[in-house]
């Protein structure tokens, strides 16, 4: 082998084979442990909620004014009769109707912005709530009244 040969292919070695490492190491993590998070029922239909109203007002040019109108929407995600109602309590969602879902900010309540649906009632202490964006959350009973909702929006309870 030549000495030009010998050179190279040692810098194959020292370069290539520790990057092959490196990355089999991140496609594969690193940890022994993977962070997910995994949503409840609730929260995945909530989210569910939350895109075909988007989606709808993409569409219509306005947020949807009830589930009827919504109801097309929400195929994409499956059966909307389903979507529209919580496993954990059992009653329909409580949907924040004809709004549009780009306005609107963070919130001091844990930057979530403002409450697009909620669980009438929910249960075991917590409500399963979804924000303007999509962004689900399961809140304890006691910090529901400090979330803000959209369209000014008051919650019965």
């Amino acid at each position: 082998m030549s000495h030009e040969s010998a050179d190279s292919a040692r810098v194959t070695r020292q370069w290539v084979i520790p990057g092959m490492v490196l990355l089999f190491m991140v496609l594969n993590g690193c940890a022994s442990e993977t962070d997910v998070v995994s949503f409840s029922g609730a929260e995945q239909e909530l989210t569910s909620i939350a895109m075909a109203y988007g989606d709808a007002h993409s569409k219509l040019g306005r947020g949807p004014k009830d589930a009827e109108e919504l109801k097309p929407f929400l195929k994409t995600f499956g059966d909307p009769d389903d979507l529209l109602m919580s496993p954990n309590d059992s009653q329909p969602y409580v949907v924040v109707w004809g709004l549009d879902p780009s306005r609107g900010g963070p919130t001091s309540y844990k930057q979530m912005f403002p409450i697009l649906a909620y669980e009438a009632t929910g249960s075991r202490g917590k409500r399963a709530v979804t924000d303007v964006r999509g962004r689900p959350m399961m809140v304890p009973s006691e910090d529901f009244l400090k979330l803000t909702f959209a369209g000014r929006h008051k919650p019965a309870s």
